[in-house]
């Protein structure tokens, strides 16, 4: 996209709010006041946090978030963090910044941090999304230091339950809370590395498991009885057969199976799980249709080849349901987050797809985007996981040329959240 494709209104203001004296202050705030914060994610990456297990974490964090300035800081019943920062307009509309507390490690994981001599940051969970957090407490800082007021609300929220089985169920659950008491105009999610990329489409994803159950028995006095594991070996070859498009992106696989009781016995019990994705909702939504039957082929045929009816039946259930979304490729939102990256001086990336908490804010018709938390990482979901703090504070920078651009600064400058749609 060149500049003359940008809607104008949008590179003024961006442009605008770079003259801002206390603008530009935050902006060098940020950077003033990264050795704190990194030791501010060091701290939090020790805490550690399970999804559904983030409780220690959003205590610290919350207390951080107070400690610096956010206004009615809570968290719920599911350990969701959030504070507003009051907008002087006081519309009752607002901007959201999340990042999520939870990491994929188990309890135990964790064993300390250390630092090589490069000045990389070893730690499980020390970038994802523990980075988040820190960033926008260091946005929330960097704000509050220069006294900077926007006109509408912005909201600053650390999830719980974004990993794995988690969901996104955080996410899902702040915006609800939060549709009950203010407008949300736009979302902000801070996940995934780099400082150039951002996200700003859902891939969709659910998670089945299917369980086929059967009689069982011996494997030669009984010969003759259908298996579960038959069966379910047949629905998996089905589910791989189905014809997946290309554009949009879509998969499928079945990633786990396990069943039988015995090397010499019938399975009585067999179960699979699937994970699909694609880039549509409607694909997604055509391609569950493809694996239940599938699912149900596989106890039928299992049954037929033994001359048999309902002996081998079929259960299955979602295990997780994450809608697809797209934006226009030259929607505001997405030019807004192209002109904030190139206002700090880096070439925007905008990535296909994506399974992140913009997914939720996408998938209510919220405006959104993701970017990356800055720097370079490595091993995101292994124990080996580093990350290099130098250079990250354009993450902080974006965030706030984003969250003023679309909140508005005091009564200077407009928001333009409102513009949006």
């Amino acid at each position: 996209m060149t500049m003359q494709e940008f809607d104008q209104d949008l590179v003024a203001t961006i442009q605008n709010l770079k003259t801002e004296q206390d603008v530009i202050k935050a902006l060098t705030l940020v950077k003033e006041q990264l050795s704190e914060m990194i030791e501010l994610q060091k701290e939090l990456a020790l805490i550690e946090a399970p999804s559904f297990h983030e409780k220690q974490k959003a205590e610290r964090y919350a207390e951080l978030l107070k400690e610096a300035g956010l206004e009615d800081v809570t968290i719920d019943d599911h350990f969701n963090v959030i504070g507003r920062i009051s907008g002087i307009g006081h519309t009752g509309k607002s901007v959201l910044l999340e990042g999520h507390l939870d990491t994929v490690f188990s309890f135990g994981d964790v064993k300390g941090v250390t630092v090589d001599e490069q000045g990389r940051i070893h730690c499980p969970g020390i970038c994802d999304d523990t980075r988040a957090l820190v960033a926008n407490l260091s946005v929330l800082k960097a704000l509050k230091s220069v006294v900077i007021r926007p006109y509408h609300d912005i909201i600053i929220a650390g999830t719980v339950c974004e990993e794995g089985l988690g969901g996104m169920m955080g996410m899902r659950t702040v915006l609800d809370s939060l549709e009950k008491e203010t407008e949300i105009l736009a979302s902000i999610s801070i996940d995934g590395a780099t400082n150039d990329r951002f996200y700003a489409n859902a891939t969709g994803m659910v998670d089945w498991s299917v369980t086929f159950t059967g009689p069982g028995g011996h494997a030669w006095t009984a010969f003759g009885i259908p298996s579960a594991v038959h069966a379910a070996s047949r629905a998996a070859t089905l589910v791989a057969d189905i014809e997946l498009p290309k554009n949009p992106k879509t998969i499928t696989t079945v990633s786990l199976i396990e069943g039988g009781q015995a090397i010499h016995g019938i399975a009585q019990k067999c179960t699979f799980k699937i994970n699909a994705r694609s880039d549509s909702q409607e694909a997604l939504e055509e391609l569950n249709c493809q694996m239940i039957k599938a699912f149900e082929q596989g106890a039928k045929l299992e049954n037929e080849r033994w001359g048999k009816t309902d002996v081998i039946k079929v259960t299955y259930e979602k295990l997780l349901n994450i809608p697809a979304g797209n934006q226009d490729d030259n929607c505001r939102i997405i030019q807004a987050a192209k002109l904030v990256t190139e206002a700090i001086g880096i070439q925007p990336t905008f990535m296909p797809g994506g399974s992140t908490n913009a997914n939720i804010a996408i998938g209510k018709g919220i405006p959104a985007v993701c970017f990356g938390r800055g720097g370079e990482e490595y091993g995101q979901h292994t124990l080996d996981e580093w990350f290099n703090p130098e250079g990250v504070e354009a993450c902080e920078q974006k965030s706030i040329l984003m969250l003023l651009t679309l909140a508005g600064l005091d009564e200077r400058i407009k928001p333009l959240a409102e513009t949006l749609k």
